[in-house]
């Protein structure tokens, strides 16, 4: 990604989260509610748990390598998984102080009793107020999967389809289940993708 790229890319990127804050955000979580979408069992496995999955998978994977390094056997494999659960780790380094710098409402109430657009009809942001009451953009579960999507995306090619859907279903699944606004999930992308991409960047370069 050349850095003219990169700066279009934020750039479109701060649009569409504009644009999703003013005129998509509320109204995309209201027509959810109004659908009950919470009730369809599939969004809450989407939303929760291929991201949990993989979390799980990837603190195995760490040590499985640690034991790689005592035997002084790494393959090839093993290093581009490395990449890939690196730009996890990174990506949600980075996600956390955004969270903290933002502060921003939830569209609902599920953590420390958060006020939340639907419980208490709260909307913004409360810039650098810290805690899980305010942090909702940008989407953390969303920026783990696009981060590792992206990596195996370059790392694995062949199997392009499957790291999209996973990516896919879980943004779906926090949109569906209203655990974040879709700018959240846009805000996620954002971070995440090019988080993925640097991470894996020497080995395609």
């Amino acid at each position: 990604m050349k850095p003219l790229h990169l700066v279009l890319f934020i750039l479109s990127g701060i649009i569409l989260i504009t644009l999703s804050y003013f005129f998509v955000d509320r109204q995309v979580v209201w027509f959810l509610v109004r659908h009950h979408s919470t009730q369809f069992g599939l969004l809450k496995i989407f939303a929760n748990d291929i991201v949990l999955a993989l979390t799980v998978a990837i603190f195995i994977f760490y040590i499985y390598y640690a034991l790689c390094l005592t035997r002084n056997k790494i393959g090839h494999v093993d290093k581009k998984l490395l990449l890939a659960c690196n730009a996890v780790v990174i990506g949600s380094f980075l996600k956390d102080i955004l969270k903290n710098l933002f502060g921003r409402y939830w569209a609902s109430t599920f953590t420390c009793n958060n006020p939340s657009l639907l419980n208490n009809h709260v909307y913004g942001f409360n810039w650098l107020k810290s805690g899980g009451a305010y942090q909702s953009f940008p989407s953390g579960h969303t920026t783990f999967i696009v981060a590792f999507a992206t990596s195996m995306w370059f790392l694995f090619p062949k199997l392009r389809w499957l790291w999209a859907l996973l990516a896919c279903l879980v943004m779906v699944g926090q949109i569906g289940m209203y655990y974040h606004f879709v700018s959240d999930v846009l805000g996620g992308i954002m971070l995440g993708m090019p988080v993925g991409f640097y991470s894996t960047y020497k080995l395609n370069a």
